[in-house]
Formats: structure tokens, sequence, C-alpha cells
């Protein structure tokens, strides 16, 4: 199963281990936290649910990441395993993206259409079991459809595809496109909105409730902005791999690998930006 002989072929071994240590110490200390303060909620809205799928997600691929950093010490050998640790993280990570989307759409609706908030609870809350379940069974048929592209026979090591075996045409369309530019698309819009109303909103209330909204504000903006950085390189480098006509690029190569480690990273800033933050300034 492991190959300790075995150099690896790309230069950034040491960044990767330090990189990836950091975000796995930091992430699953942070990603705890947040598990024992939902298990301390009496009361679950619609909300928490959204957020408890983004908690489990984030989690997961936390336990993922200690086998890419024993990569770097032991070439893991190209097995179906390989398969399955790349299908878990990238899994992970559109259920993060599709679920991050979906709190979007529900905080733009809560503040556009207020009074949907005053519906039935129980009627929001199954929406919201409905709507996990149904992220992750998209990101489950994609990736059993599409599994083929992440064979053994494909890779160049464990976590990273042969630089010359590009992704099936339609695959590459569906993780650029529905995994990221129509949620990117989605949360912009809802974003930008609901900060818009929020402020607007502050010139009607009294200073602390408008304190309050602009911080609302803020943390909408702060996930926006952490959802751009976090996960636009990796779909960057998606693009330029697939339409590269060189047989190796080496800056592209190396590109892809911080771009993942950046991608990674959002399993840290979730949690400060959607548990934290978002708790806060949102408790009724």
């Amino acid at each position: 199963m492991f190959n300790c002989s075995a150099m690896l072929n790309h230069t950034d071994v040491a960044f990767e281990r330090v990189g990836y240590t950091l975000v796995f110490s930091a992430g699953l200390i942070l990603n705890i936290t947040v598990l024992c303060i939902f298990s301390r909620i009496n009361r679950w809205k619609d909300t928490h649910i959204y957020m408890l799928n983004l908690l489990v997600a984030d989690f997961l691929a936390i336990l993922f990441i200690p086998f890419r950093i024993l990569e770097t010490f032991c070439t893991l050998t190209k097995t179906e395993l390989c398969t399955v640790l790349v299908c878990m993280h990238y899994s992970n990570m559109y259920c993060s993206i599709f679920t991050i989307t979906a709190i979007s759409v529900h905080r733009f609706l809560a503040v556009r259409f207020p009074f949907l908030g005053r519906g039935d609870e129980a009627k929001r809350k199954k929406i919201a079991v409905w709507v996990c379940i149904l992220i992750w069974t998209i990101i489950t048929v994609i990736c059993t459809k599409f599994h083929q592209d992440l064979l053994p026979e494909y890779l160049e090591t464990c976590f990273n595809r042969k630089w010359k075996k590009k992704l099936n045409w339609t695959f590459f369309l569906i993780l650029e496109i529905i995994g990221y530019l129509v949620p990117l698309a989605i949360i912009m819009f809802c974003s930008t909105q609901t900060i818009y109303k929020l402020i607007k909103s502050t010139k009607n209330v009294e200073e602390s409730e408008g304190l309050k909204r602009k911080s609302i504000a803020a943390v909408i903006s702060a996930n926006m902005f952490t959802f751009i950085v976090c996960f636009t390189p990796i779909h960057l480098g998606f693009v330029l791999h697939h339409l590269s006509k060189a047989e190796y690029n080496n800056t592209w190569y190396e590109f892809l690998h911080v771009a993942e480690w950046i991608a990674t990273t959002n399993c840290c800033l979730d949690s400060i930006g959607y548990y934290f933050l978002l708790k806060r300034v949102s408790r009724n």
C-alpha cells in the first residue's frame, strides 16, 4: 500500500506537508468546537440544518486530509482506494459549495420576504432537510457517473491526475458550470441584494438594531469574499489544465496544487464565518 522509497515528482512537498497539517489541525479543533455548539442547541431552526450539513461536509473533508499528508512522506500505491479518496475530497468540496449556495438563498429570502419566516417552522425545517438530501444525492450521482475519470490508471499519484489525461468534457463542464459558475452567480446575487436590503433598512430602525444589521451585512460580505477566494483558483486551475495543449506545464501544475490547498482551507473558514460570527449576530 505504501512505497516510502519512492519520491514524489513535484517540488511542493514541503508546502503540502506544512499547509495540510495546519489545515487539519485548525480545522479539526474548529469543527469539533462547532459540533459541541450544535449539540447544545435546544430549538433547531432550518438555518441550523443547513449549517449542520455544511459542518458534516467540512468534517468529512478534514478526516481525509491525513491521507494527503501521508502521501508526502510515503507514496500511496495507486489503487481503488485512491479513487475513493479523490472522490470523497471533491464530493465534500462541492457539498460545501452547494450548501453555502443554499444558505445564501435562504438568507436572501429571509431578508427580502420576511413574512415567509413567519410560516410553519416544521415545514421550513422539512424543506431544509430535503434540500440537504438533494445536494448529497446530486453529488453521489455525479461521482458515480464519472468515477472512471479518477481510476488509478489516470492518476500520476494517489491525489493527482496525469497531466496528459484530460477530464471527460461533460464532467469538466459539470464541475465548472454547475459546480462553480452557477453557485457563484447565485451567491453573488443573493449576497449583494441581502447586503443592500440590510444597509437600506438601518435608516428606519433604532441604533442598536441598525448596528446589528450592519454586522450581519459585514458577515455576509466576508462569506461571499471567502467563497470567491477559496473556490475560484481551483476551478481556474481545472480550466488551465483542461485547455492546455502542452504535454506538461510545471507552472500550472504547481498552481493547481496551491489552488487545491486554498480550497481546502474553506473547511476552517466556514467554522468562523458561518458558525461563530453568524450565530452571534443572528441570535434572536
